[in-house]
C-alpha cells in the first residue's frame, strides 16, 4: 500500500494544483513574467499575450515600473514581447503590464553585488506541504526565518510559474521572484550579472546541475551531488550555521 501511495503522490498533487489554481488563471490577456538582476545592470523584462488559452502576438502592451509608465511596446508573432531596463534601486520593483484592458503584475528582483541568494525549487522544496498543514507551517517559518538574512528566488519546473506563484501566494511563503528552471545555463547567466548563489534547495537532479556554481546544495531526496537533508528545520540550522552569516548583509524580500 505504501508503495502505491509513493507511485501516486506526483499525479495527486498535479491534480491538487491544478484544480487549486486553473480557474483564476485560465484567462486571456497578458503574463508578465519574473526578473532577477544585479543593481544597474541591464535586463529584458518579459511578456505574453495571450487569448484564452494559446498566446497571440501583435499586441500592443504598456509597461509600467512601480505604477510609472515605462514604454509601450508590440509583441512579436509568437506573442512575446521584450523591452530592455536598467534598474537603479535595489529590492522588488512592480512591473505591471496592460494590453487590451488586462492587467497583470511581475516581480523585479534587484540584488546587491553583495547579497546572497538562496534558490528553492518549487516542486521539490514544498512538496510535502500539499499534504500536510504542519509541514507547510514549518517550511514557511524557515523560508520567513532565511529571508531576513538572504534574498530568495523561487524556481519551477513543471507546474508553471503562475500555478506556483499562486500557490506560494495564497499560502503566504515570502514574496519573491519566481523564475522557470532553464538549467546550468541559468545559474551562468546569474554569475555573470554579479548574483551570489548561496545556496540551493531541490530535487536530486536539480542541484546535480548547480555543482559547478553553487557550494551549497541540499535535496530531500537521495543525491550523490549534494547533501540530503530530512526537513527544513535542518535546512535552516546549516544555513544559520554559515560561518560567514554575520558578514551577510540583511535582506528585504
Amino acid at each position: 500500500m505504501s508503495t502505491l501511495l509513493n507511485i501516486l503522490k506526483w499525479p495527486l498533487r498535479i491534480i491538487i494544483l491544478f484544480g487549486y489554481i486553473f480557474v483564476p488563471i485560465c484567462h486571456g490577456g497578458v503574463i508578465v513574467f519574473d526578473r532577477v538582476t544585479s543593481l544597474r545592470t541591464p535586463v529584458y523584462l518579459k511578456v505574453l499575450t495571450k487569448g484564452r488559452f494559446f498566446s497571440q502576438g501583435g499586441k500592443l502592451v504598456e509597461i509600467y515600473v512601480n505604477d510609472k509608465k515605462l514604454k509601450r511596446i508590440l509583441t512579436g508573432g509568437d506573442g512575446y514581447g521584450y523591452l530592455k531596463y536598467t534598474p537603479q534601486h535595489l529590492g522588488m520593483i512592480r512591473i505591471a503590464a496592460m494590453s487590451n484592458g488586462d492587467r497583470e503584475i511581475g516581480i523585479l528582483l534587484v540584488v546587491d553585488k553583495n547579497d546572497k541568494v538562496i534558490l528553492i525549487e518549487v516542486e521539490s522544496g514544498f512538496k510535502e506541504s500539499l499534504f500536510s498543514d504542519t509541514v507547510k507551517a514549518d517550511s514557511r517559518k524557515a523560508v520567513e526565518i532565511l529571508s531576513k538574512t538572504y534574498k530568495i528566488i523561487y524556481l519551477n519546473r513543471y507546474f508553471g510559474a503562475g500555478l506556483s506563484k499562486k500557490w506560494l501566494e495564497n499560502e503566504k511563503f515570502p514574496e519573491s521572484a519566481t523564475l522557470k528552471w532553464q538549467g546550468s545555463q541559468m545559474l551562468k547567466a546569474m554569475k555573470n550579472k554579479d548574483i551570489q548563489l548561496h545556496a540551493i534547495i531541490g530535487s536530486a537532479d536539480l542541484i546535480s546541475a548547480a555543482t559547478k556554481y553553487i557550494e551549497n546544495r541540499y535535496s530531500f531526496e537521495d543525491t550523490k551531488n549534494g547533501q540530503k537533508v530530512k526537513d527544513w528545520q535542518e535546512v535552516l540550522k546549516l544555513l544559520q550555521e554559515d560561518p560567514e552569516k554575520a558578514e551577510s548583509k540583511p535582506a528585504d524580500n
